[in-house]
């Protein structure tokens, strides 16, 4: 296997149209999934993206920089959505003992109660999405580590520079 940190790497025709298939269904089942869920929550007024920000601070609350952070969006749109969540009633604001100008978003009782329900349709749907796959929970784990690293290795590119002019010549 090659060094991803090599950037004298040339991959091969062959690797390239592998990497491209692979990213297509990965993005393929990304629609697939995102479609999946505004079903499921539909019927509760909460979209995909209110969703995964209520998810993530299901546990404790959170700034809207750290939520953005967890979902790798920016602080803008998240505060879009929070805002929305806010007007819904599915969370509110508490003060931060840590940032006095940052405030924790928090679920409400009613955000605690689409929660649940949310968690309980996935529940459901996860055993009839996997119960085909015959994947073991440690294969699971292994492809969510190697989808992790691919991610992380993405995140720590510097994409600005393939649009320098000047480095394209």
């Amino acid at each position: 296997m090659s060094d991803e940190s090599d950037t004298d790497f040339i991959p091969s025709v062959q690797f390239v149209r592998s990497f491209q298939r692979f990213v297509g269904e990965v993005f393929r089942l990304n629609g697939q999934l995102l479609n999946t869920a505004d079903l499921l929550s539909k019927d509760l007024e909460v979209s995909t993206s209110r969703w995964q920000t209520i998810a993530v601070i299901r546990n404790e609350p959170l700034t809207v920089s750290a939520i953005s952070r967890k979902l790798g969006l920016t602080r803008q749109s998240v505060q879009q959505t929070v805002n929305r969540l806010e007007k819904q009633g599915l969370v509110d604001f508490v003060d931060n003992p840590n940032h006095r100008t940052s405030p924790l978003v928090h679920l409400t009782e009613h955000g605690r109660d689409v929660m649940e329900t949310l968690r309980d349709r996935q529940t459901r749907l996860t055993a009839h999405f996997t119960g085909g796959l015959d994947y073991t929970a440690e294969e699971i784990e292994q492809l969510t580590e190697q989808l992790r690293h691919l991610r992380e290795h993405a995140a720590s590119i510097d994409t600005k520079r393939f649009f320098d002019d000047k480095n394209n010549h």
